[in-house]
Order: structure tokens, then sequence, then C-alpha cells
């Protein structure tokens, strides 16, 4: 302990300056740090001043001359370790990127620019979103998930999916009355405008909203129903005027991507064959926003040839013949279009981009279908509104107003389910409670993901989800009521073949195992959301390195753990899991058996879970894919990659 006043010893220190953060120089001064952990941290005045004392010793100790804000806060993280306050070490730590890693990134090293490694940097602002990911993700593991939360993701026994936009929620879906009904108005002093009174100025409406929501959501912005919604401003125009409506909003949805470094926005637009039977007898809203005497069921003649058109255009291409990087399709089908005498030339149509363009998925919706008029109490419509919206279709009776309907994932979270497979060691019995526990633990995590989420909005328009917080016809834009969860399990495939020593496309076994455990998830997530009064859904990740992540971590905890060459191969036999409840891509099989298989997994509709196929697999079952899979199969959806 120094003997030298403390007059003494701010005197010689006078000339020990400190680089700081926010770009200026001052005089080094421990009462700084003192003031800084009772701030940050929570100690007592006494406490923070005794630490202050020992890194200023410290300093005098080592001769440090050139001080930084990091190298300081770094010395006072080790002394709060050493005293055994780790609460205030985390409370304390500073979020940031190494320079090696940050050079790496801003100057392209070692192929950090290669499409393989980094496909969305492109330019300073990819590489800006970039290091803001990092310390994002940084701050979710130390300040937003509880310990056991973030050991378990950064273990691999869960994937939270994006951590480094931990303050956004995952995706969204509006309905596009909405923006009929309101026009454009965004808070911040952002220009806004009226609502629509023609086709052209609701297709730019959407392209801004869409823009806008982007930066308040990780995954996709959704659009329901697009045809019927832009259907009552479409009547009285020709083929030419609905091609260029068309081209416009394939091209300004795509056009986006490049003001944000690479960063493609994400936009989905239900399409619809038949009016959705949520919709079907609601008022139409037209020009202004005015409301119709006519109904949604009513247009479908000018609906379906708004759909014909936007697949034609989307058909050829943009002004090079190149497939539009956005929006993607998703065309709801049910068994009844079939029946309609214009659906072989429409199947022609749509087999044609499904094989020449690929992008689009084709959804197909089987309840109610032919059934009698529905109403919004049906159970049929009821569904209809949960496969697309992911609440509980009781809302419908609660919100009649298809302006009102905006629903919001807030997050998601990917179960590893090969590391139970491990964990049971062949024993399927022990598959259920295992099972429940890591459902248990994603459900905590998604509850913590809730709470932080919930602080920001509180905030209302003077937060950062201001978008989000603010008030249109009397209630915030995204209500927290209208929210749910997605869990998602990642590689069930690769568990029961870990258990049953089969593999899952051809094991009759192994198959029934899988179908008992989809069976057991869906029945936690409803206890789960009983439990909780949260609304949680079983759905199908679209992390693409959530697959890859998992099974590396598996490798490494597994095999360097295994007590032989023997067990270490069994370990850790895969280099990626499958994602969701599909088949692998590895397993070579004909596309019916595929279907077949993979319909019956899907049978109980999960969300986002669809079958992919290749363009190649496409054409090769051209013609009647489709009406095939409407008749024999009870897959729920089809992407073509």
């Amino acid at each position: 302990m120094s003997e030298k006043s403390e007059d003494e010893l701010m005197l010689g220190d006078a000339e020990l300056m400190v680089r700081q953060s926010h770009e200026d120089v001052a005089v080094f001064d421990p009462r700084r740090i003192a003031d800084a952990l009772i701030r940050e941290t929570g100690l007592t005045p006494e406490r923070a001043q005794q630490l202050a004392q020992g890194v200023r010793e410290q300093i005098e100790r080592l001769g440090i001359r050139n001080l930084t804000s990091p190298l300081i806060r770094g010395l006072v993280n080790a002394k709060l370790i050493e005293e055994g306050l780790l609460d205030a070490y985390r409370a304390h730590s500073r979020l940031g990127v190494p320079v090696y890693d940050a050079a790496r990134l801003i100057q392209s090293l070692d192929g950090t620019r290669r499409a393989a490694d980094h496909p969305l940097l492109h330019g300073p602002e990819g590489t800006s979103l970039a290091l803001a990911e990092a310390i994002k993700r940084e701050y979710a593991m130390l300040a937003v998930f509880s310990e056991k939360v973030s050991f378990a993701h950064l273990d691999g026994d869960l994937h939270i999916e994006n951590t480094g936009e931990i303050d956004r929620p995952q995706q969204m879906i509006c309905s596009i009355d909405y923006i009929k009904r309101h026009g454009v108005k965004l808070p911040g002093g952002f220009a806004g405008s009226r609502p629509a009174r023609r086709p052209e100025v609701l297709a730019s409406h959407l392209v801004t909203w869409t823009a806008a929501l982007q930066g308040y959501f990780s995954e996709a912005m959704t659009w329901d129903s697009v045809n019927y919604a832009f259907a009552p401003l479409l009547v009285g125009l020709n083929q030419r005027q609905l091609r260029q409506l068309s081209q416009g909003l394939l091209f300004e949805l795509s056009a986006p991507t490049i003001a944000r470094g690479g960063q493609p926005i994400r936009c989905d637009l239900h399409l619809d064959w038949e009016a959705p039977p949520y919709i079907e007898q609601l008022p139409q809203v037209g020009a202004a926003g005015e409301r119709a005497s006519a109904d949604y069921g009513s247009i479908g003649a000018t609906a379906r040839n708004f759909l014909r058109v936007f697949l034609e255009v989307y058909l050829e291409g943009d002004a090079d013949g190149r497939t539009f990087t956005g929006p993607r399709p998703i065309l709801h089908l049910t068994p009844s279009f079939l029946a309609h005498p214009d659906h072989e030339p429409f199947l022609e149509l749509l087999e044609r981009v499904m094989v020449e363009r690929g992008g689009i998925v084709i959804a197909f919706d089987r309840d109610n279908a032919g059934g009698p008029e529905p109403r919004l109490t049906d159970a049929g419509t009821q569904e209809s509104f949960t496969n697309r919206y992911g609440l509980a279709g009781e809302r419908l009776q609660r919100t009649g107003q298809d302006w009102q309907w905006r629903a919001a994932i807030l997050s998601s979270v990917g179960l590893n389910l090969p590391r139970l497979g491990r964990r049971a060691e062949g024993d399927r019995e022990r598959l259920p409670d295992l099972l429940t526990g890591l459902l248990e633990l994603a459900a905590q995590a998604s509850l913590e993901k809730r709470i932080f989420l919930e602080k920001l909005l509180a905030r209302g328009e003077d937060g950062s989800l201001a978008l989000l917080a603010m008030r249109l016809g009397g209630e915030a834009f995204l209500s927290l009521n209208w929210s749910s969860h997605a869990i998602c399990p990642i590689g069930l495939a690769e568990m029961v073949e870990m258990v049953t020593g089969e593999p899952l496309a051809t094991s009759l076994d192994a198959q029934e195992l899988a179908l008992r455990v989809i069976r057991h998830l869906h029945e936690e997530v409803e206890r789960l959301s009983h439990k909780h009064k949260v609304r949680f859904i079983l759905g199908e990740s679209r992390d693409l390195a959530a697959t890859r992540r998992l099974a590396i971590l598996d490798q490494r905890k597994f095999v360097r753990s295994a007590s032989s060459p023997s067990m270490a191969s069994v370990a850790a036999p895969f280099d990626r899991y499958t994602s969701g409840v599909k088949l692998p891509p590895r397993e070579r099989l004909d596309l019916r058996t595929r279907l077949r298989i993979e319909g019956l997994f899907l049978k109980r509709p999960i969300w986002n879970g669809v079958v992919n196929i290749s363009r190649a697999a496409a054409r090769d079952e051209r013609p009647g894919l489709i009406a095939r899979i409407l008749r024999e199969s009870w897959v729920s959806g089809l992407s073509i990659d």
C-alpha cells in the first residue's frame, strides 16, 4: 500500500493520460473508476473506492504510461474476478470486437468477403452491420439472457436465433387492409401519405412499410393475401396496367437490398387462388380505405387474374432476365382448386415458374375445402388463420376487423435433438423426459427475450421500437397479445438414427419413433402455452447456420470426450443436422417417397414446415406434381429452391 498522500498521488499522476472511448484524452483519475463501479454495478461507495485504489496501485507497480479506457476496464474486471464479484464483473464487462477480427472484416482479409463465408457483406454499410451484430450478440448473452440460458446456447443445447439482433422481434405478418385504412404514417417526422386511391400508390405504400419495418424485425415481413387485398382497386384495369403494377411491386421490393449493405429486404407475399375463409365474407376495403358493400369472396375473378399476371412477370425476371432477389411468393391452393375450370392453364404456368425460376413456396390448405360456407367461428376457418398468423383462431371472434390483424413471432429457439439422442444412450423411453426438460429451457429463453422486448416497447415512441409502439386507430402497431414464440426442432432424423441405429428414410421403426417425438413436441408446446399464458408454436427454423453450428459443437463436445475411437465415430457421425422434421437431403430417395414420408410428419402443420425440392426434381415430376400432392399426400407446403 502506498504511503503517499492523496494530493501527492494526484500531482504525480498529472501527466498520466487516458485515451477515452469517446475520442478524447483526459488525466487519469481513479475516482472515475469508483464512480463507474457504483453506477454500473451497484457496489457500495466504500467497496468501489477500495477496488479503484487496488487498480491504481497495480498501474503504478507495472509502470504503465499509455492508458486506454479498455485497458483500465480490463484491469478493473480482473480485480472483480479476483475478489469473487462475478455479478459485478458481468455488469461491468466491455462489449467489442478484437482488432484482428475487425481488420479482417473491414479490409476483406483472408477471404472474409468470399460468398461462402459472408454473402451479405457489401460495402462499408455491410461491415458496419456485421460489427454491430457482433456487439449485440455479446450484450444478449451478458444482459438479456440468464446465465443458464446463455450457457445452453453457447454450449449447444439450444440455438437462440438472431442474437445479433436481440432488440428486434423475429418476424411479422400483417393484413394490407391496415395500409389501405391508414396510408403511410411513420414516427420521427417522416413524410406521411393519405390512404391510397390507386393501386400503384398502394404498391408504393406497401414497399415503404416493408422497408421501414425491415429494420425492426430479424426475419421476413409478411403480407397476407396480397392479390385479394389489391383486387378492389384493380377493377377496370387492363392486362398491360396489371403487368406494370406487378413489375413495379417486384422490382421495388428487391431494390432496397442495395441501400442496406447487401442485406436483403426479406418479404413474403401470401397469394391465394381462392379468398381465405377468414376474409371471404368480410366487406372489401377499397380506395381511400372506404368499406364496400361487396365481400372479398365476390372479387375472386379479379384477384385470380392479378395472380396470373404477377406469376407471369415473376417468370420473366428483371430487365436482364435474372430472377428477382425478393420478395418470396407463397401461393395457397386448396383441393377445390382442381375443380375450377381454369386450373389447368394456371398449373402449367405455375410449373414453369417452379422449374425455371424457383424461389416460390406452395402451401396446401386442406381444411374446410369444399365444405359449408365458412364463418369466423368455424374450426377450419380458425385453423386457416392460425396457420398463417401463428395465433389461436379465437382471435378472429374477438377481432373481426381485418385491418387489426397484425401478428408477430417475438423469438425463435432451436432444439438440438441429436444431443438428446446421444444422452438417451439407445433408451428411447428416456426421450420424453429429456425433450420436456429441453423444451422448458427453450421456453425460458423465449420468455427472457419477451421481457426484454416488453421493456423496449414500454418506452413508446421515445424508444428504439418507436414504429412498433406507434398508436394508430387507438391501438399499438404491435400488440403483445398478438404475439407468439417459435420453438424449432433441429436434427430429428439424426436423433432417431442414433437411438434406433437405423436411418429415418428406410426404417419403419425409426419413422414410428419420429412420429412419437413429433406428437410429444406438439403436446408439450401446448402445455407450455397454458403454463406461461404465452403462445408457443412448433416451427421450422430458417436459420441456415443453426444446423451446421450445432453439429460442430457436438463434434467438439462428444468426439473429444469419447473414451475410444469407435465411440468417437458413433458420437459425431454428422457434419450438419437436418432442419425441422425433414428427411436428410443426403438420403437418395425418389420424390414421391420423400413426399409421402415427410407428409406424415407434417400432417399436423408446423410453422414454416415445408418439403424442400430442387428445380430439377420439380422438372422431372412434370406435369401433374401439384395435383398429385393435393390428392395423395399430407404435405402442407412445398418450397422450390
